[in-house]
């Protein structure tokens, strides 16, 4: 599986890129997790990064969202039961 997880983007990266990006009211990230909300999940993420640089989560869930705009989940969910 190909690692999407450069933490090379800085905050200001992030947020020209997120300015410019078209958002789902829905995103799903992969096989288990769908984002609802994401332009105000986005902006909550951007706010929190800024207020708080040293926690990597912010960043980390940030990249997570984009790379699945970039590379939209197309997959099987989970069974059910």
């Amino acid at each position: 599986m190909k690692s999407f997880y450069l933490y090379t983007m800085s905050f200001d990266e992030l947020n020209d890129y997120f300015s410019t990006a078209t958002l789902p009211e829905e995103l799903r990230l992969d096989r288990a997790s769908t984002q609802l909300h994401v332009a105000d999940f986005v902006k909550q993420l951007l706010t929190n990064m800024q207020l708080h640089p040293d926690n990597w989560r912010h960043k980390h869930q940030l990249l997570r969202i984009k790379n699945a705009l970039e590379h939209p989940y197309d997959g099987p969910g989970i069974p059910k039961c």
